[in-house]
């Protein structure tokens, strides 16, 4: 038999609904985008070792870089230029696609690490374990939001 003492403390237990958790769109530039052919392009050239034109190609993208697409250029950029052993041009490209990326926990954490590898590759330890440790807060943040 329930009773309203009964009722009452089951009231008083409620339970706080859990908070909603977060879909992030996957940050990657649309088929449709004039810039999609020429991060295809840029991948080709750089498969086949010209980095040169793959660097061209992704330089041309980002001037027809729609919202959301110039972060994945220059992250493909900062790459590029560290395959290229040229860690301070990553270094800003990284910082630059950070700037625009959207509020992508995952996304931003991987950023974050191509900015600790150009910072250790450029003998800065110190800023390279802060931006690792910023990835880390990240990816934290990104499996709580699940």
């Amino acid at each position: 038999m329930i009773t309203v003492a009964g009722l009452l403390a089951l009231g008083a237990c409620a339970v706080t609904p859990l908070a909603p958790q977060k879909d992030y769109a996957p940050v990657a530039i649309p088929d449709s985008s004039p810039a999609h052919s020429l991060l295809e392009s840029a991948r080709s050239a750089r498969s086949r070792g010209d980095t040169g034109a793959a660097g061209r190609y992704l330089e041309r993208a980002l001037g027809m870089a729609g919202t959301n697409e110039a972060t994945v250029l220059y992250r493909e950029l900062a790459d590029l230029r560290l395959a290229e052993d040229k860690p301070r041009d990553a270094e800003g490209l990284a910082l630059r696609a950070l700037r625009e990326a959207p509020e992508n926990p995952e996304w931003r954490a991987g950023l974050w690490e191509l900015l600790a590898t150009a910072r250790q590759r450029q003998g800065n330890a110190e800023g390279s374990a802060a931006a690792r440790a910023e990835a880390d807060r990240l990816r934290g943040e990104a499996v709580s939001s699940r």
